[in-house]
């Protein structure tokens, strides 16, 4: 699934549910917690696929780092997305 589409997906449903009559602490609570579980799902998955990698490629373990290096960046710019949209 792409990040980017469920995060926008996300967002515009919550600031649908989210009436104004709750506090801003509690707003900011709710976030948070979202934000948590998206990180945990990029963090999760990356580490799977890391997995999958290391397997496919087995005595071409240096084929395995140059991806495992790729998915680092990219997850790390999808958490610096994450963050900035908050």
């Amino acid at each position: 699934m792409n990040l980017e589409k469920l995060t926008d997906r996300v967002s515009r449903e919550l600031e649908t549910a989210l009436t104004e009559d709750i506090s801003k602490e509690k707003h900011d609570e709710i976030w948070d917690i979202i934000h948590r579980a998206m990180l945990d799902a990029s963090k999760r998955t990356t580490r799977e696929m890391k997995e999958t990698a290391v397997i496919a490629c087995g005595p071409e373990a240096d084929l395995a780092h140059k991806l495992q290096e790729k998915m680092d960046k990219k997850r790390d710019m999808l958490v610096s997305n994450l963050m900035a949209m908050r």
